[in-house]
């Protein structure tokens, strides 16, 4: 067994405290409803593992694997995710506070319908990921690649997307997600696109 699965079956109301693990594979893994706080996980291995309910605070995640990991309406706050594979990861329906990651892979997550408060994306490859109907309050995206993501129903309102490749974004047929947002000059011919017109020079 893990050291992980240890901790898990020896903590007597089911958090497991403090504590870092590092090379851990629980891949496919039924982990059931867990909850941790200030752990530290470094090369762990959790691909298409399933979670119920999980609860993580102040915790952080270093070049771990979550790929296709099912965690839908999960609970994150206070926690760091860096040089992370999350490819196809599902979180939907969560809730995540001041929480960032950093220069991870997370092309066609799922995020729809999930609470963000003070959250940060760093050159992440968020490429076809959804990141519909989402609740936002303070949330910074930089230097990602949202190419070909969807949208659909989340305000963007005063976030910064100019250092951002959005090409293709997907979102509703009125662009009212895109009221407010900031874009960068460059970015304009993404734009026009989504509304079928073309930029012609007229000199």
């Amino acid at each position: 067994m893990s050291e992980l699965l240890d901790s898990l079956a020896e903590s007597a109301d089911g958090t497991v405290r403090g504590l870092s693990f590092e090379g851990e594979d629980l891949s496919g893994s039924d982990l059931g409803r867990i909850e941790f706080e200030d752990c530290t996980f470094t090369s762990c291995s959790f691909c298409e593992a399933f979670f119920e309910r999980p609860s993580f605070e102040r915790c952080d995640f270093t070049a771990c694997d979550l790929s296709n990991a099912r965690t839908a309406k999960a609970f994150l706050r206070g926690c760091r995710l860096l040089e992370c594979r999350a490819v196809g990861i599902d979180l939907h329906q969560s809730v995540l506070t001041r929480t960032s990651f950093r220069d991870c892979n997370l092309a066609y997550a799922n995020f729809s319908e999930s609470k963000f408060e003070q959250i940060g994306f760093a050159r992440c490859d968020l490429h076809e990921a959804t990141l519909a109907q989402l609740r936002l309050k303070k949330l910074q995206i930089e230097g990602c690649n949202l190419v070909r993501a969807e949208l659909f129903g989340t305000r963007l309102r005063g976030i910064d997307l100019s250092g951002s490749d959005i090409a293709s974004i997907r979102v509703s047929n009125t662009f009212t997600e895109l009221s407010g947002a900031k874009i960068g000059l460059e970015q304009a011919v993404d734009l026009v696109g989504l509304i079928d017109v073309k930029l012609v020079d007229t000199e």
